[in-house]
């Protein structure tokens, strides 16, 4: 299997850097767009779960806009897929989020959010959910390309607790929950 991070490798090919970017593209610019593909490990969590994080492809997906000097508020999806042995896993969190540029102009982000997230497993005989509420965590820098476009190297973190999980629509435990670490490259375009 290829890198996930082809598609965002030809687009930082195929766009020079111009040196004025980093001046032209500041936080507080209008409304933004990104796509992100990333390697990340979903686990489930219970206080009887022994299994550990399986590595899958995962990604992100969010709309930000300027909120405050050095803030933007944004809406972000977070997605993580994992499939061995006849059983498919995977992670979607959707979330509000804020995300804080601490030097200003400079490309480094800190974000931070909280909203709904959801695991599953499931095979041809079972189907094991769990839907919680889930916390955020992130960085990453910016890196402006020409035009509007910016490539973000980034890192993720996940977690959620409290949700009540099901095998076959069985309840198993109240205390379900899931977490997932993700790092890859985000495009965005403003």
């Amino acid at each position: 299997m290829r890198s996930p991070f082809a598609v965002l490798l030809i687009l930082v090919c195929a766009s020079p850097v111009r040196g004025e970017a980093q001046a032209t593209l500041r936080p507080g610019d209008g409304v933004a767009v990104t796509v992100g593909l990333s390697r990340g490990a979903g686990a489930l969590t219970c206080p009887f779960c022994t299994g550990k994080g399986e590595r899958g492809l995962a990604g992100m997906l969010g709309i930000d806009a300027p909120f405050r000097s050095r803030l933007r508020r944004a809406l972000e999806a977070n997605w993580w897929w994992h499939s061995s042995d006849g059983a498919s896993r995977t992670v979607l969190a959707l979330m509000p989020a804020i995300q804080l540029y601490p030097a200003g102009d400079a490309g480094f982000i800190l974000k931070a959010g909280l909203g709904i997230g959801r695991y599953a497993a499931s095979s041809d005989e079972e189907e094991l959910r769990t839907t919680a509420l889930t916390s955020m965590v992130g960085l990453g820098y910016r890196i402006p390309l020409a035009g509007r476009n910016v490539v973000v190297p980034y890192a993720s973190w996940l977690t959620g607790s409290g949700g009540a999980m099901r095998l076959n629509g069985a309840l198993v435990t109240p205390f379900g929950g899931m977490t997932l670490l993700q790092y890859g490259l985000a495009w965005t375009r403003r």
